[in-house]
């Protein structure tokens, strides 16, 4: 292992043109400077193409790309195509509205750089609202440690109802390999899957207590709403599949608080959205949800 290994920042994009600068800003402070960048691009229309390049022709080390067209429209698309144009040990996800902090790099490489090749990195982050410009700094979250048994992270995820955002950690990119790429064909919580895979192929996960990441909210957001019959159905095939990987391979030590934390959301999500055929068809995986229901209904008429 080289002293100063390569970190490969993986940017996704589509129409942000108006944000990806500050993003790209939060690379080019990095304190830590042996990084390539590689950003691809979804098929932006908005002038993505002239900011880019002006960060190529400033800065060696960052890469512009498009998506090739036989690959499916999406990031996650993009980000398996940008991991495989990189060439770093370690990966650093990074979404094209978001910000890490400048010493991120450096904090986290200087933990992982004696460690096994199967070693996570985590640190603190920050919710920063598009729409008033204010920071908001997240409570001193009890997820804020070392985990030396990965899945036991997955478990806090749904006892105390967090989440780490993707640019949170630093990845090895063997562990990567070992795992499994992100599924480009799901239109939402592809993130949860992705992870599950990581954690459960990880030795161990540390927390740099020191650095951070900023999570962009915006008014608006889409890509976690479910609004359409094919997000509805795509929520409940992720939480089944990452179900099917946690049991199997903890068959004794299953995750419960994760997967009712992802049952939970999801019914909750498809009743809102109106999506009761899709509860319907998997009335079998949503069975404790639809009890729950039914005991609420009955109390009422019992009262009655």
């Amino acid at each position: 292992m080289h002293e100063q290994p390569l970190v490969s920042i993986i940017i996704p994009t589509y129409n942000r043109a108006h944000l990806i600068g500050e993003t790209l800003d939060s690379v080019l402070a990095q304190t830590y400077t042996h990084w390539e960048c590689i950003v691809v691009d979804d098929g932006s229309t908005d002038g993505t193409d002239e900011v880019l390049a002006e960060y190529v022709a400033k800065d060696s080390r960052f890469q512009y790309h498009h998506r090739p067209k036989d690959r499916p429209k999406g990031a996650n698309a993009c980000r398996n195509y940008g991991f495989e144009l990189s060439q770093g040990e370690y990966i650093q996800w990074l979404d094209s509205d978001d910000i890490i902090k400048e010493n991120k790099l450096e904090a986290q490489v200087n933990l992982i750089i004696n460690q096994s090749f199967y070693t996570v990195l985590t640190c603190k982050w920050y919710r920063k609202y598009d729409f008033n410009g204010n920071q908001l700094v997240m409570k001193d979250l009890k997820i804020y440690r070392d985990y030396y048994n990965p899945i036991e992270l997955l478990e806090d995820y749904g006892r105390y109802s967090t989440f780490y955002p993707l640019h949170c950690f630093l990845i090895p990119r063997s562990l990567i390999v070992n795992s499994s790429p992100w599924n480009e064909y799901l239109k939402i919580n592809q993130d949860g899957l992705f992870f599950t895979n990581i954690f459960l192929n990880a030795d161990k996960i540390l927390f740099a207590p020191d650095t951070g990441a900023y999570y962009r909210m915006h008014l608006n957001e889409q890509t976690s709403i479910v609004n359409s019959k094919e997000k509805a159905l795509d929520l409940v095939r992720s939480w089944k599949l990452i179900k099917k990987l946690i049991t199997k391979n903890y068959k004794k030590k299953y995750v419960k608080h994760y997967i009712n934390l992802g049952k939970n959301y999801s019914y909750s999500s498809l009743k809102e959205g109106g999506f009761k055929e899709v509860i319907f068809l998997n009335s079998l995986f949503f069975r404790d949800q639809l009890m729950k229901d039914l005991w609420k209904k009955t109390r009422k008429i019992i009262k009655v």
